[in-house]
């Protein structure tokens, strides 16, 4: 599966649990946790190589500065008591902002990418996505096969020669750790 198919397909789940969480608010809890999963790995493995393109370096730009926007209301949301009447509220508030931006991912950037990136470096990091969100549930992460600029990361938009998938770690825990954010991936 290619890098973007991957990102829909979360999308896909990350919709799913916020019109959960408009039921049960007790399912917010889980939209949080995904969305925080979701933008960390989007901007470790596909808004960093991004970046490095001058066609796509704006958008990237602008979608990771979003990622920032939902960080700062998932922190509000987190110090907020559940049982208030206005936490349904801003749930709400959170998931119409993040389907806002998942549309526009899907419609602007994600066809953007698949022009840029060859189709094997496409797959290469659909794996490494699938992969670090199975262990980022864990904490784990697969290495990063190149940053904007860098060698590896220019070959990953250029290269056509394929690279073999990074094996799982095993995963032993299912929290998140108190400082893993969005962006806290990115120093």
């Amino acid at each position: 599966m290619n890098i973007t198919q991957a990102l829909v397909d979360h999308h896909g789940v990350l919709r799913q649990l916020f019109e959960q969480s408009k039921t049960n608010i007790a399912v917010a809890d889980d939209f949080i946790r995904h969305l925080t999963v979701h933008h960390t790995m989007e901007e470790k493995y596909f808004y960093d190589i991004l970046e490095g393109e001058a066609q796509a370096h704006k958008k990237a730009l602008e979608a990771v500065n979003e990622h920032h926007i939902i960080e700062m209301i998932i922190k509000d949301l987190q110090r907020f008591p559940r049982d208030h009447e206005n936490f349904a509220i801003k749930v709400e508030s959170l998931g119409e902002y993040t389907t806002h931006h998942l549309d526009e991912e899907e419609t602007v950037i994600f066809p953007m990418a698949e022009q840029l990136l060859p189709p094997e470096n496409q797959a290469t990091l659909g794996t490494l996505f699938a992969q670090a969100k199975t262990m980022l549930l864990g904490i784990t992460l697969p290495p990063v096969p190149g940053k904007a600029g860098s060698k590896a990361g220019k070959a990953l938009i250029g290269a056509k020669k394929k690279e073999a998938p990074v094996k799982p770690a095993a995963v032993e825990t299912r929290t998140l750790p108190p400082d893993l954010g969005i962006g806290s991936l990115r120093k």
